[in-house]
């Protein structure tokens, strides 16, 4: 009967002792080494009554109170708040953020650029008080200090467009008028081959062409007046084909 009364004991202690494992939330420290106590004291009297409450106090001391996976017996800081990450002492960990000033300095310095002008000079060539642009004295003619006139502009047979190889003598002429501030009529001339009244119109052509041209390099519109001479002026023999390409020509007249 003994034996069953012990074995019943023996049940409850361990039951009671397991519970002190897992115990409900609160100070546990007390009620184990109790318990454990009572249970060794019914199984073994005074003795182990001792030896009950030591066990107890020892299963008891493994329990992780604050739940931090540290247990009680060595966890230095047991209230750690629920879910914060510790240290093998169950003290929470506090990531210390260093927060470094970094002072820049702006520093605005001024610069100062002085632009230097310089005016450009296309006129190198002069003759007295003449301007004449460079490369283009072959096409100015100049008396008493004056230019009196130009080269002469020439046209194919029957065109009114003049040769590509003429418009660097047509530069030359827009740029001396513009240099001197000159005057200036454009004249139309046709050699005479043809009818009168087609080679009037065909010389007004060249001499709106020509023009229009002296216009487009820079000269203005009241320093050009175009007119049409037709066949009415030939600087040349119409017997010939020398003779004839010399007359169809444009001429660049100075009238100041």
């Amino acid at each position: 009967m003994k034996n069953k009364i012990a074995v019943v004991l023996a049940l409850v202690g361990a039951a009671s002792l397991s519970g002190c494992s897992t115990p409900p939330e609160g100070d546990i420290r007390v009620l184990c080494p109790i318990v454990g106590g009572g249970f060794g004291a019914a199984v073994g009297g005074g003795a182990g009554m001792v030896g009950g409450a030591v066990v107890g106090g020892l299963i008891c001391a493994d329990y992780d109170g604050d739940g931090d996976g540290v247990a009680n017996s060595v966890d230095e800081c047991p209230d750690t708040p629920a879910g914060a990450p510790v240290n093998e002492r169950g003290c929470e960990i506090v990531e210390e953020v260093i927060v470094e000033e970094v002072i820049v300095e702006e520093v605005v310095v001024e610069e100062v650029v002085e632009e230097e002008i310089v005016e450009e000079v296309v006129v190198v060539a002069a003759v007295a008080a003449v301007l004449i642009p460079e490369s283009c004295e072959q096409y100015v003619m100049v008396e008493d200090d004056k230019v009196v006139g130009f080269e002469h502009i020439l046209f194919g047979f029957n065109k009114d467009e003049y040769d590509a190889d003429e418009q660097e003598k047509l530069d030359c002429i827009a740029k001396t008028v513009i240099a001197n501030d000159l005057k200036i009529d454009v004249a139309g001339h046709t050699d005479n081959v043809g009818s009168d009244e087609y080679n009037y119109e065909l010389s007004k052509r060249r001499a709106h062409n020509v023009g229009v041209a002296l216009l487009a390099a820079g000269v203005t519109r009241d320093a050009a007046v175009e007119e049409g001479k037709g066949i009415a002026a030939p600087i040349a023999s119409n017997a010939t084909e020398e003779g004839r390409a010399h007359n169809r020509r444009v001429e660049v007249r100075v009238y100041n």
